[in-house]
């Protein structure tokens, strides 16, 4: 029988966990996903750090942006992150995401059975086919994705996590991906996992919009 998944992020800056079993609850809110690749889905902004320093919280006026200023060497955490809603027309923060030791801050509630562990991957497009977008590939001298994700369901992540080569946490296509909760299999549970953008001096001026995708197996 297909599991229900309902994909969930913390609104608030207690690092506390998921207390539903897919609705709403207290600082959770539930982040709209598209199945097959049809409808519109919520977005995850990562921005801040630019001319204007942030941009507004708890929420943001949707399609609100600030592009974030390269460094002038190495590679620094892109500062704010936020989940835009079409729906409800307007741009949520997630505080707690980053480069940092908080454990609760995105997560997947399973409805049901999965006959294997929930990976998180990142592609280009739904046809999840390719990792050429800037964002996935790299830079000359980063040469690895700059996505940065890894599980928190275990434990609370090291601090200032990251990684510098094609594998660990950064996150592109089927071989760098991460399982969330580690085991053959997972049922009536949430898992969770903590997300950031690490942007290198040498990165292209660009706007990407990668594909965020959770791979799973049912019976």
């Amino acid at each position: 029988m297909e599991p229900t998944l309902s994909f969930i992020y913390n609104y608030g800056s207690s690092d506390t966990p998921y207390g539903g079993s897919g609705e709403p609850v207290g600082d959770w809110k539930i982040l709209n996903a598209v199945v097959s690749g049809t409808g519109t889905p919520d977005t995850l902004v990562f921005t801040g750090g630019g001319i204007n320093g942030t941009i507004s919280t708890p929420t943001a006026t949707y399609g609100s942006r600030d592009a974030t200023i390269r460094p002038v060497s190495g590679a620094i955490p892109i500062p704010q992150t936020f989940v835009e809603s079409e729906l409800d027309n307007i741009m949520y923060n997630v505080p707690m995401a980053g480069r940092n030791t908080n454990r609760y801050v995105m997560g997947v509630y399973i409805d049901g059975y999965l006959a294997s562990d929930l990976y998180l991957e990142y592609w280009d497009d739904y046809t999840f086919s390719s990792i050429n977008l800037p964002t996935l590939s790299g830079t000359t001298n980063y040469a690895y994705s700059m996505v940065n994700g890894i599980s928190t369901t275990l434990a609370a992540p090291p601090s200032n996590w990251h990684q510098t080569t094609n594998s660990g946490t950064c996150l592109a296509g089927y071989d760098n991906r991460i399982g969330l909760k580690g085991s053959s299999s997972i049922e009536n549970e949430a898992v969770y996992y903590n997300i950031y953008i690490l942007l290198p001096y040498d990165a292209p001026l660009f706007h990407n919009q990668p594909v965020q995708a959770f791979r799973y197996l049912y019976i």
